[in-house]
């Protein structure tokens, strides 16, 4: 049957046919797999035109992708990889629900584009074992203080672990989220190490709850697949293992995330404080929770014992009551100077 359609019709013109009689789906599920794959191709070939003019053109303009956006050809390995996402889930989408008459297939299909394409985003995240409409949890939003800015980042990071896209050369998508939080923000006086430190911040927060932690970050990150490295050849014939790229002094960096550890600590400390909490049982939380954990990629470069903040030592300097005193006189004085010690 499938040979006989081809000579008379193309595979396009017969998925018109079929769904301008109301009968696409039905045919469609009771098609052998020869036949069902031909109508598949054809209902590619009708969607997809109207999946990049409606969908990932919009799309490419809203993320500053203005290559992408002039043409199929134009697209970006990951956002082709998203363009044909989408229109697998429209496809498939068609040839489930079009068991009524359709008269104006391309219309019809305009229509339903929002939903497929959401629908298919969530059913890929669910594969990946990651929410399908990430959510930040009221205890999650607690313990970063409703700060408005670490909530949105909170959800970026549920939102990025359940979707395919990498970053070459670390695992999250730094420049983008720190060109939000100046958006947010409206603080331009950032960069990406205090975005990484705030990440590691969120990531410490939601580490409170394990079980949760394991099920929407640990799990559907770990089916993220690793960026591909470029070897590069050596004289001998071999291959150098990549130079790692320092764009700044490593005390830089080491000041760098102190200071946004500072920072953020003092802000909890402060609003804690104007709760009506106890100093001293405020300062040895706050600097057992924001010190005694560094970013995990903070010591990946760095010798054994070479950490800018060891968590014995915080922990040992908050168990010594003397120094607690005297750390806790001098964040009496900040807070009533009002004068943090931050980079902003």
């Amino acid at each position: 049957m499938a040979g006989t359609r081809k000579q008379q019709h193309s595979a396009a013109d017969t998925v018109r046919e079929l769904a301008r009689q109301g009968l696409l789906a039905r045919h469609f599920r009771e098609a052998s797999v020869e036949e069902g794959r031909w109508l598949r191709a054809g209902a590619v070939e009708i969607v997809w035109p109207l999946v990049y003019l409606r969908v990932t053109r919009p799309v490419e303009h809203r993320r500053g992708h203005h290559h992408c956006a002039g043409g199929l050809h134009r697209l970006e390995p990951d956002c082709l990889d998203r363009f044909h996402d989408d229109v697998e889930a429209v496809v498939d989408d068609l040839l489930v629900r079009a068991d009524r008459p359709i008269t104006n297939l391309e219309g019809w299909l305009t229509v339903q584009l929002p939903r497929a394409t959401v629908d298919g985003h969530r059913r890929r995240r669910g594969r990946r074992g990651a929410a399908q409409r990430p959510r930040v949890p009221n205890w999650l939003a607690d313990a970063l203080e409703r700060d408005t800015w670490l909530v949105e980042l909170a959800k970026s990071v549920l939102d990025w672990v359940g979707v395919e896209a990498t970053v070459s050369g670390g695992l999250w998508p730094l420049t983008a989220w720190t060109e939000r939080r100046i958006v947010v923000t409206g603080d331009h006086t950032v960069g990406e190490a205090v975005v990484a430190a705030e990440v590691e911040l969120v990531l410490t927060a939601m580490r409170r709850r394990t079980p949760w932690y394991e099920r929407n970050v640990e799990r559907p990150l770990g089916h993220k697949q690793a960026p591909v490295h470029s070897p590069v050849g050596d004289p001998s014939g071999g291959y150098a293992e990549p130079e790692p790229l320092a764009l700044v002094p490593r005390h830089e960096v080491d000041d760098t995330l102190l200071l946004a550890l500072a920072d953020r600590a003092i802000t909890l400390m402060e609003r804690r404080v104007a709760a009506g909490e106890e100093i001293h049982k405020v300062v040895a939380d706050v600097l057992g929770v924001v010190f005694g954990t560094l970013p995990a990629s903070s010591d990946l470069d760095r010798e054994p014992g070479h950490d800018p903040v060891d968590a014995e030592q915080v922990a040992a300097l908050v168990g010594d009551p003397a120094r607690l005193a005297r750390i806790v006189a001098t964040v009496v004085e900040l807070l009533g100077r009002r004068n943090r010690p931050s980079g902003r």
